[in-house]
């Protein structure tokens, strides 16, 4: 076999190169998706929510997750409220599935089969239902059912981590607001008229119900930030930039980042793109803290720390000089921690 001329093989290298860049292009698309998130490995609901710009207590209400807000590879998240029926809207749907077979969406099928025999989808009065197999999760129902499995958890009133059972039958829609009425009359309890009477009946005493006290007893705002490190500030924050959403502070490699305030570690590792060795630290109901581009992390995941308390060593990214990028959040969103921290 001749071996391929030169202009041969620069073409050939030039198509593996376009091939390796859409295939990673394809991959980055898969892995993000505003609208829902698959865990993996090493994400907490903190990470995820810092990741998306989202107040980490709205994904858990809408995931139906509780404290300590637990969660495992493989779990799929939604990323927006739902319906009060717990349905979403078309455009808000978390993900669209096609079928490798006919290239149509999965959740549309159904309408589409309902158009060509003309027999509804859900007949009146009997729910779709499904039955769990062996081997079954939630996340895989709701995908081959084209639904959400946070629509398939409240619709079949299922808590996180959501253990199904072989055998047992979820349904598949919404349940409906009123019961039958064979229904009703059939639980109707067999009422004994002659034990009431007005001599048998006691005044009942109303004792008024004292309010729930809150999960967590988590100040509100910070009382005092302090800086991470010593240094000078060369990048500021700016709202309107995705790449400045903290600020960068130089420093010498190996040198000590502190906790800017009093909290707890709610993330250490490195997992999310563009932070490298990253740690987050919750100091209040609304505002968190991150410490990126470190060289060493010296906390982990549910440690409490005091201010000032050594949590890293400053790193930075491999183009830059030492540095520290530090950011504060408040209720989810990016704020300028210049506004928080002192005056220099």
């Amino acid at each position: 076999m001749p071996w391929p001329s030169k202009t041969q093989a620069v073409y050939l290298l030039c198509t593996l190169l376009v091939l390796s860049i859409l295939s990673g292009c394809v991959n980055l698309s898969d892995r993000w998706d505003m609208q829902a998130y698959t865990v993996s490995r090493g994400d907490t609901l903190y990470s995820i929510a810092w990741r998306y710009e989202k107040d980490f207590r709205e994904l858990a209400e809408w995931n139906d997750i509780q404290p300590p807000y637990s969660i495992y590879p493989g779990q799929r998240l939604v990323m927006q409220p739902a319906n009060k029926d717990g349905t979403t809207t078309q455009e808000d749907r978390p993900q669209i599935l096609l079928d490798s077979t006919t290239g149509e969406s999965i959740a549309e099928a159904p309408a589409r089969a309902q158009q060509t025999t003309g027999r509804p989808d859900q007949p009146s009065g009997t729910p779709r239902q499904v039955v769990v197999k062996k081997n079954d999760t939630l996340y895989s129902i709701s995908r081959t059912q084209g639904l959400t499995h946070h629509q398939l958890a409240r619709w079949n009133h299922l808590r996180s981590p959501y253990v199904l059972k072989p055998g047992q039958v979820l349904r598949l829609s919404p349940p409906s607001t009123s019961a039958p009425a064979t229904l009703s009359q059939s639980r109707t309890p067999v009422v004994n008229t002659q034990a009431i009477s007005p001599a048998n009946i006691k005044p009942v005493k109303i004792i008024p119900v004292k309010p729930a006290a809150p999960a967590e007893n988590l100040p509100t705002r910070v009382s005092k930030w302090y800086w991470p490190v010593s240094g000078r500030v060369v990048k500021t924050f700016k709202s309107n930039d995705t790449s400045r959403k903290g600020i960068r502070i130089s420093g010498k490699k190996g040198q000590t980042v502190k906790a800017a305030a009093a909290g707890s570690v709610v993330y250490s590792g490195n997992g999310l793109i563009n932070y490298g060795n990253l740690v987050i630290i919750k100091h209040s109901h609304s505002f968190l803290s991150a410490y990126a581009y470190n060289s060493q992390l010296l906390v982990k995941e549910g440690e409490s720390v005091k201010p000032g308390q050594a949590i890293a060593r400053i790193g930075g990214p491999a183009s830059n000089s030492p540095q520290l990028h530090f950011e504060i959040r408040r209720n989810g969103k990016p704020v300028n921690p210049l506004h928080y921290l002192p005056k220099s």
